[in-house]
């Protein structure tokens, strides 16, 4: 079975991967913290002692790199973007390449381009704001100038959750993203703060592309499956649902489906916030025959209910940085 080594395991996507995926190819997932339901093989990417260990042993035939410092917050200390992301990565190309390991798919954002009202194209201007997206771009820059075989998926907003065999949704310490916060609050009746109303938008409140993480696993499948078949290639790709929603649009459309209203505030823009990020995937379709098939603004908040639901359920509450009752 072709077998591959996946950094970040234990996260959002990662779990969500693991899942969709494991039936068709051998994992070895790989993370500094640990799971309660998966078999993670702790390892921090800056020992690269031990991160040798691995691959020698393991001997994967490709590599997902997921692990990175994510949380988009300026307030994170910028040498821990660099540790995490661009150090990180450095170390784990340099062991690919001791270990004879030629392709890599890179979990990328959309975060590094420049401001436009139109959809993003993969040629359209970098210009990153946040310490976030400046080390992710960096990281970009290593990877091309590696010589490997690889894959860079620039993901816009991921969200939502996978639903079968078992559920699996995301739960970030403290939780800062759009659509998992409104529909928690939602359901909870508790009060909803949205950053700024003075972007250039339809209704001033910023402007998203929305991705169903199902998709996300999708798109990385089918980067596998063209990394498998062709050599010597280097490719970027957009990874979004190619949906265009303002932050109100999407609370309406929460409010909508669950039959509550809820209670907002609008308070200051985010350091680092821009107005619109929208994409174009027609690259992707190209290149790896991939296309969003669960991204419908409603299908994303369903499932995401769903996943409330079982938190709520099982009482696992969301935290929040700014409103925490």
């Amino acid at each position: 079975m072709y077998k591959i080594l996946l950094t970040g395991a234990s996260g959002y996507i990662g779990s969500c991967l693991h899942q969709s995926l494991k039936s068709k190819y051998k994992f070895f997932l790989v993370d500094k913290k640990k799971s309660n339901s998966l078999k993670i093989i702790i390892c921090d990417l800056n020992n690269k002692k031990k991160l040798d260990q691995i691959f020698k042993k393991k001997k994967p035939n490709l590599v997902i790199h997921l692990a990175a410092q994510s949380l988009v917050d300026e307030q994170i200390n910028k040498k821990k973007y660099i540790l995490n992301n661009i150090t990180a990565t450095k170390n784990l190309l340099e062991v690919m390449k001791i270990n004879s390991i030629n392709s890599i798919i890179f979990s990328s954002t959309a975060a590094v381009y420049l401001n436009k009202s139109t959809k993003i194209n993969e040629i359209d201007w970098i210009k990153p704001k946040s310490q976030y997206a400046k080390s992710k771009l960096k990281c970009e820059e290593i990877i091309n100038k590696s010589g490997l075989n690889a894959v860079i998926l620039r993901f816009f907003n991921v969200c939502s959750a996978i639903t079968k065999p078992k559920i699996i949704g995301e739960l970030h310490n403290p939780e800062t993203h759009l659509i998992p916060t409104l529909v928690y609050k939602n359901k909870l009746r508790k009060k909803i703060l949205i950053y700024g109303n003075n972007f250039n938008t339809l209704d001033g409140t910023c402007v998203r592309d929305y991705i169903h993480v199902q998709d996300i696993c999708m798109a990385i499948n089918k980067s596998i499956s063209y990394l498998k078949k062709n050599k010597n290639v280097l490719t970027t790709l957009n990874i979004g649902g190619e949906n265009k929603l303002t932050n109100l649009e999407v609370l309406k459309e929460i409010n909508k489906i669950t039959h509550i209203k809820s209670i907002y505030n609008i308070i200051k823009a985010r350091k680092g916030d821009v107005s619109s990020l929208t994409c174009s995937i027609q690259k992707a379709k190209k290149i790896i025959k991939w296309q969003p098939r669960f991204s419908s603004i409603k299908k994303i908040i369903k499932d995401e209910i769903k996943w409330v639901d079982y938190l709520i359920a099982n009482k696992k509450k969301r935290t929040f940085k700014n409103y925490n009752k």
